[in-house]
């Protein structure tokens, strides 16, 4: 198989958590598949504008060039408060510069974007069982609560995966956290066939309307049931 680089971006306080143990999942399920080569990270070869100029912290500027190696980014985390850990939030803000993650004056963003041959994935963990995250659960349907963090990623050109959740593992028996740690590593054997969930293609909004969708489009979709996504209502 094809080595690949993996980013794996770990924003859990403790080491010894669950998230640290999904952590050590995917580390060792690539590792040895044999993604570990670590003459391959020639960060220096993946110069961005940022690093050009100067501009840059030392720290901020070898995150990016971590980024722009990577061929998969895992982002492994606890939701908090419905959300990002302040941690994760922190690092995406600071890490995805226009004109080095993507061009928004150039449009080269979303399915044009620099980063359209990267995939993206979150792993997470939660407080609540599933039922909490239902659509007639008390904090609301999780396809909506995530919608602005995957479209948000997308503006790269990211392929963002379907995500794999972990429902409240504090609240369960050993031997079910033991078969959460092992359903990761069998999808994490295959991660690379995965095809991204499909959302809006951003041809199908007009720039000369506020990036709206198209009235075309209106019209195509105006009899379906749903509309396109969770973040574009009909």
């Amino acid at each position: 198989m094809e080595k690949k680089n993996v980013l794996i971006v770990y924003a859990h306080q403790e080491p010894k958590s669950f998230n640290g143990a999904l952590r050590d999942v995917a580390v060792s399920t690539l590792e040895e598949d044999g993604h570990d080569d670590p003459e391959h990270f020639n960060f220096q070869k993946e110069l961005s504008h940022a690093a050009e100029t100067g501009k840059l912290a030392d720290d901020l500027d070898m995150e990016i060039k971590k980024i722009l190696q990577a061929d998969l980014i895992i982002l492994q985390f606890p939701m908090y408060w419905l959300g990002l850990p302040a941690i994760l939030k922190g690092w995406l803000e600071k890490c995805f510069p226009d004109r080095v993650c993507y061009d928004a004056a150039k449009m080269k963003w979303f399915d044009h974007g620099l980063f359209v041959n990267k995939k993206l994935i979150l792993s997470f963990t939660t407080g609540g069982s599933a039922s909490y995250f239902s659509n007639t659960g008390v904090f609301g349907d999780m396809d909506v609560l995530l919608w602005p963090i995957h479209n948000s990623l997308r503006v790269t050109g990211l392929q963002v995966l379907v995500p794999q959740i972990f429902y409240a593992p504090g609240d369960i028996a050993c031997d079910d956290r033991k078969q959460m740690l092992a359903n990761w590593r069998i999808r994490l054997r295959d991660i690379w066939k995965e095809d991204p969930f499909q959302l809006v293609h951003i041809d199908n909004f007009d720039p000369n309307f506020g990036f709206e969708l198209s009235e075309k489009y209106v019209q195509d979709y105006k009899d379906d049931t749903l509309g396109p996504t969770a973040g574009q209502y009909m």
